[in-house]
């Protein structure tokens, strides 16, 4: 790996860290108003997210802790993988709620995807489950039970 691929892709991960920090404290302490929702269906989404009373407060500890996380570059596959859920969110609302097919959403997830790539070989253990059995039968506890 080059000096500047390490480098930019530190950046990514400082710059990505920053935005959901941001968003995260945002959601908890309601800063700065985001856009209101274009369509009928992004209103009703968005209403329904705030009238749980708990939805976006857990949003917002989850972004700061995976923010701070990726931008102190600790944990940084755990981060990743509590983003992955909110992340597909944040694409899927405004690509088919609200119908833009082009927009920060996109720079979004391809940013996640490409640190999510970087990652990928501390994510094997999450798709190896049950190949790599211990040998004479022993059990592990991370072993399937079945």
């Amino acid at each position: 790996m080059t000096r500047f691929h390490r480098y930019s892709v530190a950046a990514l991960r400082t710059a990505f860290g920053a935005l959901f920090t941001f968003s995260g404290l945002n959601h908890i302490f309601a800063f700065w108003q985001p856009p209101a929702p274009h369509t009928s269906g992004g209103r009703a989404f968005m209403a329904g997210l705030e009238a749980s009373g708990f939805v976006m407060p857990l949003l917002g500890v989850l972004f700061v802790y995976a923010g701070v996380a990726l931008m102190a570059a600790r944990l940084v596959p755990l981060a990743l993988l509590l983003l992955a859920a909110p992340v597909v969110a944040i694409f899927g609302y405004h690509f088919v709620t609200e119908g833009h097919a082009l927009g920060p959403h996109v720079l979004v997830l391809a940013v996640y995807l490409l640190l999510a790539w970087q990652e990928r070989d501390a994510w094997r253990a999450l798709f190896s489950a049950g190949r790599d059995t211990p040998a004479s039968g022993e059990s592990s506890p991370l072993s399937p039970a079945f």
